[in-house]
């Protein structure tokens, strides 16, 4: 049975680089175009520039996933036994379990380091999206970790202690796991992002009665709208609803206000509306929170087994727990087509939403042609990719229902 779940992982891994290779042949080969609708806008040499990048990264990605493949089932087999007799240096298992996955994570930095700084510091500089200097990056990676002492840290240790001493530990760390979640939403927005990003207030009054009208009419009650000093580490566009109670805030890229005009950025802010007034993040949690309690409960039900540890000769409850993640992951992952099939109606519902608020779709088309373009997104994905990793609908698709409101 042991044996079953190593077949599902590898299957699943490869499944997953068959899908990148697809869509990399089918998006920049010589049969891919610019669509109908863009051909205004991007010419010929502008779309070689974007099927270069789009293979660039692709590639990037394909060769991580292989790699990590190969290195996951080495630990798998050999480097996870040998982990836990070396972390065993206490009676106390808590802290031998917290020594284990602070190994785990080192080790896992240093694989995935080589691959971060090619794509952040070639990739994205060559194509003009990176502004990141190497000193921001290393002062971004000292508070990420800091934060993972501070808060994942005690985090850990709980779920260990919780393991270790009770039975059914499923049920109160499901609990647990879930007042984190709902947690987050207030501590993300008042101290995390703060530690990496300036936010300022909005000082456009014309464009601020424009936003605040449309969340006033969303029933979104912010203090503020705010700018983020996006720039300093891309030029990547975006904006977003976030946090709960007195902590919520309405943000806007910097690149955004220097890409879109007023009207365009209102379509954009519009469609986050949507959102709002669709209870999507609600929806979102609630739906989270079912799939995290069934992962526990699964997790509990692998680790009482028995599986992991007469195949793999693993002895240690924080070690078996990490077998269980891996193996039900890949498992639970190739569901993510139907979830993001779900998300794809939730972004077409918002579309909908900011184009009958505006009455103006062509603004909203306007917007997403031009961060499209300024993001050099996929204009030719593979269905079959789309499918299983798109959260959105693709820039096509979007524009064919927000033109049907003309």
């Amino acid at each position: 049975m042991a044996l079953l779940f190593v077949l599902i992982f590898m299957a699943v891994r490869l499944f997953n680089i068959f899908l990148k290779i697809l869509n990399l042949v089918y998006s920049t080969g010589q049969n891919a175009k610019v669509p109908d609708f863009l051909t205004s806008e991007i010419d010929k040499t502008e779309f070689q520039q974007f099927k270069r990048y789009n293979k660039e990264k692709t590639l990037l990605s394909i060769y991580s996933d292989f790699f990590d493949t190969v290195i996951t089932l080495s630990f798998l087999f050999l480097i996870y036994k040998k982990l836990e007799e070396i972390v065993s240096i206490t009676e106390n298992p808590i802290y031998n379990g917290i020594l284990f996955f602070a190994a785990i994570a080192i080790i896992n930095f240093i694989i995935s380091l080589p691959f971060s700084l090619y794509d952040n510091f070639s990739i994205e500089k060559r194509y003009g999206f990176n502004t990141m200097t190497p000193g921001l990056y290393i002062r971004d990676l000292l508070k990420s970790v800091a934060l993972l002492v501070i808060i994942a840290g005690p985090l850990l240790a709980g779920s260990l202690w919780i393991l270790y001493n009770i039975s059914n530990w499923w049920i109160p760390l499901s609990i647990g796991i879930l007042a984190v979640q709902l947690l987050a939403g207030w501590i993300v927005p008042t101290f995390i992002m703060p530690l990496f990003n300036k936010f300022t207030p909005l000082e456009n009054d014309a464009l601020r009665e424009r936003l605040e009208t449309i969340a006033k009419m969303a029933g979104f009650k912010a203090k503020k709208i705010y700018v983020m000093d996006a720039s300093k580490r891309s030029k990547h566009s975006n904006a977003f609803f976030t946090g709960i109670g007195k902590s919520k805030k309405i943000v806007l890229f910097d690149t955004l206000l220097d890409r879109c005009n007023e009207e365009e950025i209102e379509a954009v802010f519009a469609h986050e509306a949507g959102h709002y007034v669709n209870k999507d993040a609600i929806k979102n949690i609630v739906m989270s929170s079912m799939f995290l309690v069934a992962i526990t409960y699964l997790l509990w039900l692998f680790m009482c087994s028995q599986l992991v540890q007469d195949y793999f000769g693993v002895h240690e409850k924080y070690t078996v727990l990490l077998y269980g993640m891996i193996f039900i992951g890949a498992l639970f992952s190739l569901g993510r087509g139907f979830l993001n099939a779900y998300s794809r109606k939730v972004e077409f519902r918002a579309d909908r939403y900011a184009a009958e608020v505006t009455g103006k779709p062509e603004n909203l088309v306007s917007a997403l042609k031009k961060i499209y373009k300024s993001n050099m997104s996929n204009l030719n994905p593979h269905p079959l990719y789309a499918f299983f990793n798109y959260s959105h609908p693709t820039l096509d698709e979007r524009i064919r229902e927000l033109l049907k409101f003309k």
